[in-house]
């Protein structure tokens, strides 16, 4: 395993707000209650991306400042006209009448930082473990107003790399976005850009998203019963979703491991051979990774945790689950929280997949995804609690397709650092080669000891 790189200062030259443009029309509401599958990730860490675009045609900032900035300023602030609580704030506290709910007010926006880093691009942008503290200089923080009582949504950053290509982070408070919304905002932003230097003409979103609050049926008064699980949870100063936070410990490492379909199909007749389960190639990647971590994690370790259950959570699309159906363009949450556990004690990448995809199987039931709903607020904690292994992406967003044209194309490389706190694993379609990649964030021990269980597994598969 190659040992992380050095830090590289990364130099603000801009920091500027993007707002809406044109403005949202007048019709459109300005605040939006947060509903219970929002709810659940109301105090949850915010998800970070980094988009790594290769062009070694980029020479110098000052061309990029010139040429290519005031256009992506520009097809973002048309992008936020589409999606403009994405501009807004965040209410932070969930006092007694305070209505938890993202509102946006004209000349709201979106701060957007310009940087520039003398880091080694395509290092930063590569599968092997790099130190976790190289990636955070390209993430913007998301800036609280009124002493912590309201928060910016959405913040973003582009950071050139002299002669090598540009990294887009965002952070995005989960709590107004699952991935598939978030996704959808940075294609629509992506195909402005892209369309506009093509045709030369205003574009829009092919199905521009819905902000109906409406469409959400919550006849079993969910949103209410988290409000009081938040509410009693804050007064009893629980912290146990920083359980799960690695960030403050030194050397963590993140890196990339890829599930070519080759290695899936043998991983799956290998399990079906073990299991008489016919797992998907998402239950077969996170199975194995399940595996690896905690393969990991116990051999380090001497607590004796080897003797009690190893957990797995994810999530699950829930528009199409609802009565009646959800629009597929709503925008806001709609996931469901599923758990799964098995045996630590030798777990393999067979039982851990066949655990997992039992589980998904069972969400044909209809109104399985919701039975144990009420429960998710302090589930969440409880798995944090446990360290348990959870998922963040997934390869249906199609990350590798937010193309922005012209100079830059699709992205060379995809990451979700925030796993660092989260404990997840970062899941996508592979950008190169078919398959699922898998992104993970551990201490140098673990990464070395899942990279040992990784290869060991797809060695003897051959």
């Amino acid at each position: 395993m190659m040992a992380p790189g050095p830090l590289h200062a990364v130099t603000v030259l801009e920091q500027c707000h993007v707002s809406p443009s044109p403005a949202p029309v007048a019709g459109q509401p300005r605040a939006l209650p947060l509903t219970f599958f929002d709810l659940v990730f109301w105090d949850f860490p915010p998800v970070q991306r980094l988009f790594f675009y290769d062009n070694a045609d980029l020479l110098d900032v000052r061309d990029f400042l010139l040429r290519e900035l005031p256009r992506f300023k520009k097809s973002l602030a048309a992008a936020l006209h589409h999606f403009y609580p994405l501009a807004g704030k965040l209410t932070c506290e969930m006092a007694e009448g305070v209505a938890p709910e993202v509102v946006f007010s004209d000349g709201d926006s979106v701060r957007l930082t310009v940087a520039v880093s003398s880091d080694d691009f395509h290092d930063l942008a590569g599968d092997h473990a790099r130190d976790t503290a190289r990636f955070r200089p390209l993430l913007p923080a998301l800036p609280k107003h009124g002493g912590s009582r309201s928060q910016d949504v959405l913040a973003i950053q582009v950071t050139v790399f002299p002669r090598a290509g540009i990294c887009i982070g965002t952070t995005l408070h989960h709590a107004v976005a699952d991935g598939s919304s978030y996704v959808h905002f940075m294609k629509t932003w992506a195909a402005i850009h892209r369309l506009s230097l093509e045709c030369r003409k205003p574009v829009g979103p092919e199905s521009p998203p819905l902000f109906d609050r409406g469409v959400v049926r919550d006849d079993a008064g969910l949103r209410d019963a988290f409000v009081s699980d938040h509410r009693a949870l804050f007064v009893a100063g629980d912290k146990r979703l920083a359980d799960w936070d690695l960030s403050r410990r030194p050397g963590v490492l993140l890196a990339t491991f890829r599930f070519t379909e080759i290695q899936l199909h043998r991983l799956g007749s290998h399990v079906e051979s073990e299991t008489s389960v016919r797992c998907s190639p998402y239950a077969l990647a996170c199975g194995a990774a399940w595996a690896g971590i905690v393969h990991a994690r116990d051999s380090g370790s001497t607590d004796g945790a080897a003797a009690s259950n190893a957990r797995f959570g994810f999530v699950t699309g829930c528009k199409p689950r609802a009565s009646p159906p959800i629009p597929a363009n709503y925008f806001g949450n709609c996931l469901g929280l599923c758990r799964v556990e098995a045996k630590r004690s030798g777990l393999t990448a067979a039982a851990a997949s066949a655990a997992i995809w039992r589980v998904i199987e069972g969400l044909v039931e209809e109104g399985r995804a919701f039975r144990d709903a009420r429960g998710w607020v302090r589930c969440v904690r409880e798995y944090a609690s446990a360290r348990a292994v959870t998922v963040a992406g997934s390869p249906k967003l199609g990350v590798y397709a937010v193309d922005f044209g012209a100079l830059w194309g699709r992205p060379k490389k995809v990451e979700i650092p925030s796993v660092e706190r989260t404990g997840a694993l970062a899941l996508a379609e592979s950008g190169r080669d078919g398959g699922i990649e898998v992104g993970l964030a551990l201490p140098r021990a673990e990464m070395e000891a899942f990279r040992a269980f990784y290869l060991d597994l797809f060695g003897s598969l051959k």
